[in-house]
């Protein structure tokens, strides 16, 4: 079955296929570039576990928390060490 294509027709078929290629490939290089900037700036380390279990103490202190609530939260941030 022939579908009566000219070579003009066939030349625009194919440039319309590269052009859709170069797009692709463009997308895939501003990703990486993406991914490799975003890995020179890590995420900032969480807060040392003393000083957050210092911070939970005043709170404790101050009536803001209660002691079985410091008491739970410092376990498990000693579970971290």
């Amino acid at each position: 079955m022939r579908f009566g294509l000219s070579g003009l027709h066939v030349l625009v078929i194919l440039g319309v296929f590269a052009m859709i290629a170069l797009v692709v490939i463009a997308i895939v290089v501003v990703a990486i570039r993406l991914s490799r900037k975003s890995d020179k700036h890590p995420a900032p380390s969480s807060p040392d576990p003393v000083e957050q279990i210092q911070r939970l103490a005043q709170l404790r202190d101050d009536g803001l928390l209660s002691q079985a609530e410091f008491e739970t939260k410092r376990t498990e941030l000693l579970s971290r060490i």
